[in-house]
């Protein structure tokens, strides 16, 4: 008994002496960056079970025995951190931001991946980085932050569409736009309307965007065969999180202003260029000063015609949304509101967004989910690009400040009927409407289904529906519109585009160290589009504008179309021990764009990838945390031409005998089949110093062959060109990144991040053995070029324009054997360079874009620079430094009415006197950001507030002859709309 009660008395002891030993550790985790408390931070005593989180003000409380002397930190996008407790009681930590990518989970195709698995060339780029940005459409999100994409704008108009170029251009009559996918939606890029520059892919708030990613070569793009020659853009919406609601509010107000203006004369200045011009051609001056007034009388009317059109818009943005979910069921909901003035009168941009995202787990088996958006906009004044004379862009300019814009009560003065055709240009912006109202979904169903543990069946639906309609409402309060009493335009286009797919995949891991996974899978594609109009003439009053108040139905219009695609495709890939990764893609793909004997198209890839830094000669390398060698061969296809380019075509030609007649208008092709892109890579995947430096560099390929071609005919064939496959085109360059972390100390830290691609392009192959198409196209150039004469100057002896002829000698007059190749219109190399430095809750990001080796011809000066000699165009100022006298050096001809001097060729031609540098860099991005501190927000329970200000671009160094140096098409700019300045003032709040 005695004995007993000794053992007992012992045990209880040994139990006091080791909880006498176990003690609490409390503490608080924060962000090194901001000082903010993080909540959700996992504490867990190393090598042992237990562990804690810390709550929303970031506080934790963990029991530890004495012989547990170390706890571990982790939070996802923070570097884990190790803390020895020692004699502690209380530990605060700061975290840091994980810089390494390594386990960065990146959207491929039908699934997703590790970046440490990735074969392929895919660029990333994350939403947090452009949630901010006023910006309408997530395409502009990648202008200089992608290595090998180059976006420029076709138009500043807000909502304006861009062109997106992945690796360059790889088609001369097909489409060159990568494929567009959201949530898996294959959705249309391009415009919506035909009355404004209003972009397809702005129904997409930017700000309900995860994440971006770009695959540039066949490996990573190969599943999608059909249509990725051109490279494909993924779009991942942001979802529910697991965890309490979370509502985000942001909203931000601003100014837009226009970048820069042309110089213009006055009134006296222009009468006085045009009263030379006619005495240097031998006619009498007084009939000019009917015109344009004498230069010497004092109240000459002088009409700012620019400074009437041009004005400081304002621009608003507000976005909510709510996010969170259980372990069962996840929701993500949004709703934006964006309203953005152009800087030109009665141009606008009006968006309404609305978002729901939804994925709910039916079971342990059995997942679904939901994504729908809803979108309207609303696109007020200038037209696409501007290049019609009655646009303020060519108009605004080239008016003659003689003339009144009012008259003394107030009304409008109308304009003089010979020019311009006789268009008042401010009474015409503000009384002409130009709309285009678009609705606009895009919005799938999915399902996903564990038959077993490494084998799962997916479907998918998706669809992208857009209303579009167009008006265009010219009164008869406008003189010239007075003569048939106004008219009104209306069409109405729908486009319903589906996709449909359903796939098997497997991942299955065998010893530890091979992993095999693959996908099986069928996809079904069809668009259709319809698009009726009509106009009506002869209105009672200017305020009835709808067709059922016309007199007179002047036209009717209306067509269908559709195309379908349909395809298999399947790919497998084998890691081994994470070091070793092989991939092998096939799709086959037919479409009813081609012909019937060739309408299936085979694609596929290979693609292997070595992580190097997993050797066991590189376990000594400290200083290398990632080093992995990345290859890939693929051919992928294009089908993005009309739908009916394969068929022979009639249409109505009036009638015979009395009945309808058809004509033959187009000859078919039965053997038309795919363009396709032949393409090749070779990167290397680099993280160094412990994340501090991270690059990634790759080198490229991309031949496309079998070019769906319009090639010639013969005249007596009856038609003029037949489309089918020929030719060959060659595009070849580099891709590189770099982000670096410079600098860490205490709270401050500095980080950069650079890309650049250097790139060319080169027609390789004509058909039927050409080596050129007239002046548009040569073996050996690139496919975007100019070609004219090349300027020689002005001779001093008598103000003469002069050229350099075919053998390099000065000559007045040229002919077509003295025109020559002058450059390419495309950049050779372009890109972007981001700073960014924190201290504290305060960050500032700067950010420039650039791009430099490319001519542009600025076709405004064609009639704004012609010394004064051409019809009754205002000109620039700089006109006025023509040459006067023997021996003055200018640059300037004489005037000279008619702009052609007997003997000489006229001023008008396509020379290097009107083609500049279209090289640019410009300071695309400034932000100031500052985060309000945790223990203020805390008595208001909130989360997270900031407030921030930013500028849009603000600095442009160039030396372009231009407004816009980004906006051009093909090289060319006239009457575009360019870009403008923006800046802003903002705030953020969670909670």
């Amino acid at each position: 008994m005695r004995k007993a009660i000794l053992i007992v008395i012992t045990l209880l002891s040994v139990n006091f002496l080791v909880h006498a030993q176990t003690r609490t550790i409390r503490g608080t985790v924060v962000s090194i960056e901001d000082g903010l408390p993080i909540p959700g931070v996992t504490v867990q005593v190393k090598d042992a079970g237990n562990g804690t989180v810390t709550d929303i003000d970031g506080n934790y409380q963990i029991s530890i025995d004495g012989n547990e002397n170390v706890l571990v930190f982790r939070f996802v996008g923070m570097e884990f951190q190790e803390e020895p407790v020692g004699n502690r009681s209380t530990i605060d930590v700061s975290l840091r931001p994980e810089v390494t990518s390594l386990a960065e989970v990146v959207v491929t195709s039908y699934g997703d991946q590790t970046r440490r698995e990735v074969t392929g060339a895919i660029a990333s780029v994350k939403g947090e980085i452009f949630q901010n940005l006023p910006m309408q459409s997530f395409d502009r999100a990648m202008q200089g932050r992608v290595a090998g994409v180059q976006v420029t704008s076709n138009s500043g108009q807000p909502g304006g569409t861009l062109t997106v170029q992945v690796r360059g251009v790889g088609s001369i009559n097909a489409g060159t736009e990568p494929l567009y996918i959201v949530d898996g939606v294959q959705i249309a890029s391009g415009g919506l309307s035909g009355e404004g520059s209003q972009n397809a892919l702005s129904s997409i708030n930017p700000s309900d965007i995860e994440s971006i990613e770009v695959f540039k070569d066949a490996a990573a793009a190969a599943i999608y065969g059909a249509q990725a020659a051109n490279g494909v853009v993924l779009i991942t919406t942001k979802k529910g999180k697991l965890g309490k609601t979370r509502v985000r509010f942001s909203a931000q107000e601003g100014i837009v202003q226009p970048i820069g203006f042309y110089d213009v004369m006055n009134a006296s200045e222009l009468a006085s260029i045009k009263r030379q011009a006619y005495i240097n051609a031998g006619l009498n001056y007084r009939t000019v000063e009917s015109i344009f007034g004498s230069p010497s009388d004092a109240d000459l009317q002088n009409s700012d015609w620019i400074d009437a059109l041009y004005r400081d818009g304002r621009m608003s943005v507000y976005d909510i949304s709510l996010s969170g979910g259980d372990e069962r069921t996840k929701f993500f909901l949004s709703g934006s509101h964006t309203y953005h003035q152009g800087q030109i009168i009665q141009s606008d941009y009006t968006r309404t967004t609305g978002r729901m995202n939804l994925s709910h787990k039916v079971n342990e088996r059995f997942t679904i989910g939901a994504n729908f958006s809803l979108a309207k906009q609303v696109t007020n004044g200038s037209i696409d690009r501007g290049n019609y004379v009655n646009s303020p862009f060519v108009a605004g300019y080239a008016a003659r400040p003689n003339v009144p814009i009012y008259n003394e009560d107030g009304t409008y003065a109308e304009y003089p009927s010979e020019h311009l055709f006789g268009y008042n240009i401010v009474q015409g912006v503000n009384e002409e409407l130009k709309r285009a109202t678009s609705y606009q979904s895009v919005s799938n169903l999915n399902m996903n289904y564990k038959i077993l543990p490494w084998l799962g069946f997916t479907g998918f639906a998706g669809l992208d529906f857009s209303d579009n309609r167009d008006e265009n409402n010219r009164p008869s309060t406008i003189p010239v519109f007075a003569s048939y009493g106004g008219s009104s335009y209306f069409a109405d286009r729908r486009i319903v585009n589906s996709n449909a797919n359903a796939n098997f995949n497997v991942n299955k891991k065998i010893f530890d160290v091979h992993t095999i996974s693959g996908i099986l899978g069928y996809e079904y594609k069809k668009e259709t589009q319809e698009t009726n109009s009509a106009i009506g003439r002869g209105f009672p009053n200017p305020v009835l504008r709808y067709l059922q108040n016309a007199a007179v139905p002047y036209d009717v219009s209306g067509f269908y179309t559709e195309y379908i695609r349909s395809g298999f495709f399947g790919q497998a890939k084998y890691d081994y021990d994470d070091k070793y990764n092989f991939d092998l893609t096939i799709r086959r793909d037919g479409s009813s764009r081609f012909g019937s004997n060739a309408r299936w198209g085979t694609f596929g890839a290979v693609s292997a990838g070595w992580r190097i830094s997993s050797e066991p000669f590189m376990r000594n390398t400290d200083w290398v945390d990632n080093l992995r060698l990345r290859t890939s061969f693929g051919v992928t296809g294009n089908s993005s031409i009309g739908n009916f380019e394969s068929r022979t075509l009639l249409s109505t030609a009036g009638q015979y005998l009395g009945g309808g007649a058809l004509s033959f208008v187009q000859l078919g092709n039965d053997l038309l089949t795919w363009e396709e892109s032949v393409s090749t890579n070779i990167g290397v995947d680099a993280t160094l110093f412990n994340g501090r430096i991270i690059v990634t560099l790759d080198a490229w390929r991309k031949d496309s062959r079998k070019l769906l071609f319009d090639t010639r005919l013969p005249l007596d064939s009856g038609f003029g060109s037949i489309t089918r496959n020929a030719g060959k085109l060659r595009n070849q360059g580099i891709d590189f990144d770099i982000q670096t972390t410079n600098l860490i100390i205490g709270k401050f830290s500095w980080s950069t991040g650079f890309n650049t691609s250097i790139f060319s392009n080169e027609l390789l192959e004509l058909y039927e053995g050409l080596d050129r198409i007239g002046n548009d196209l040569i073996v050996g150039k690139p496919i975007s070029f100019l070609y004219g004469y090349e300027y020689a100057g002005v001779n001093p002896a008598n103000g003469s324009p002069m050229y350099y002829d075919e053998n390099g000698e000065y000559t007045y007059l040229v002919t077509d054997d003295d025109m020559k190749y002058l450059g390419s219109t495309m950049p050779w190399t372009y890109g972007g360079l981001s700073n960014t430095l924190k201290y504290g809750p305060v960050s500032l990001e700067v950010f420039f874009q650039y791009q430099y080796g490319n001519l542009a011809f600025n076709q405004d000066l064609y009639n704004l620079a012609q010394a004064g000699s051409i019809g009754q165009d205002n000109q620039t100022r700089d006109q006025l430094y023509f040459w006067r006298e023997p021996g003055q050096i200018t640059n300037v001809p004489i005037p000279y009415e008619g702009g052609r001097i007997p003997g000489h060729s006229g001023y008008q031609q396509t020379s290097t006197r009107l083609i500049s540098d279209g090289s640019y860099i410009r300071l695309k991005q400034v932000t100031l950001n500052y985060n309000l501190p945790k223990t203020l927000l805390n008595k208001v329970k909130i989360e997270e507030l900031n407030v921030f200000v930013q500028g849009i671009n603000l600095w442009t160094l160039t030396k372009y002859n231009g407004l816009d140096p980004e906006v051009n098409s093909l090289g060319t700019t006239y009457g575009t709309y360019p870009s403008s300045k923006q800046m802003t003032a903002g705030i953020n709040l969670t909670f």
